[in-house]
């Protein structure tokens, strides 16, 4: 009886804690994602929107954008040192063959207090799938945040790897420059994704490496099994041909002018001694951020 009544006690006071500590300031930047379903991407938006407004002790505030702006851009939470956490959802595809395609949700949740992004990815067999388990992913990234900012001192200073700010977290936008893709999106934390001209999309990973004098490069890799549809400059019967056995495309990238990245992209190539063969090559590129 009395270990009933104790645990009684203790939800009750956990419970007068959370009603009665300020509401988590939360500025929602709603959606950035690969599909080009404008009407997918904006039920999205509005949804987790509903789900954050549903969640107590949350005071939300709307920041988003225009829809056609936001689909391709990520929140500057560069200057977000303030009482308030930045949200924002990430949404791409990943195709596992011609048919069958893996949807992967991540929410994103900026703090001012450690100046930390906790996120909570996973992955969905459809896109409404995201949807209707949006409300228990947000909760369970959020909840947690809302006890470490009740032990957050209020002037706790934002705390960031100047490195990673410096360069991996400052790509983060969309780029464009090769002639057969039509964005190149990077995403915070070393992710991103490209989105050819001819509909296809590939996943990538960014880490900074010592070039060959010393100097840090910027290292981009194919994540992911590889498809015909990466190598539009070989004939498609040749890109089926060589796509199953091909590594992983590579770019080593500099950047030497803010908002511009050239280097070079290992990829396959036409064969010098026949054309309906490949080899491994590379191939100069500039990538400039929109």
């Amino acid at each position: 009886m009395n270990k009933i009544r104790t645990f009684f006690t203790v939800l009750f006071f956990l419970t007068a804690a959370l009603i009665t500590a300020a509401p988590l300031q939360i500025d929602y930047y709603g959606v950035v994602t690969s599909s080009s379903d404008l009407n997918m991407s904006k039920m999205a938006q509005d949804i987790f929107f509903t789900q954050l407004n549903s969640i107590d002790n949350m005071k939300i505030l709307d920041k988003r954008p225009d829809i056609g702006s936001a689909l391709r851009s990520l929140p500057d939470t560069s200057s977000s040192g303030n009482s308030k956490v930045v949200f924002y959802a990430e949404i791409s595809e990943e195709r596992i063959d011609e048919s069958n395609v893996i949807w992967n949700c991540r929410f994103n949740a900026k703090t001012p207090f450690d100046g930390k992004i906790y996120s909570k990815q996973d992955k969905y067999d459809s896109y409404y799938k995201i949807l209707t388990n949006a409300k228990t992913s947000i909760e369970e990234l959020l909840f947690p945040l809302r006890q470490i900012a009740a032990k957050a001192p209020e002037d706790a200073p934002v705390t960031t790897n100047p490195e990673s700010s410096f360069s991996l977290e400052s790509l983060a936008g969309t780029w464009a420059g090769e002639p057969h893709t039509d964005k190149i999106v990077i995403l915070r934390g070393g992710r991103g994704f490209i989105i050819y001209k001819n509909g296809a999309t590939m996943n990538i990973s960014l880490s900074i490496v010592n070039g060959k004098d010393g100097k840090k490069e910027i290292l981009i890799r194919q994540v992911g099994k590889s498809n015909a549809s990466f190598y539009p400059e070989l004939s498609r019967d040749t890109a089926l041909s060589a796509a199953a056995s091909a590594p992983p495309i590579e770019w080593r990238l500099n950047s030497t002018v803010e908002g511009t990245l050239t280097g070079i992209k290992k990829t396959l190539i036409k064969s010098n001694s026949s054309p309906e063969t490949v080899e491994s090559g590379t191939q100069k590129v500039n990538w400039i951020k929109k």
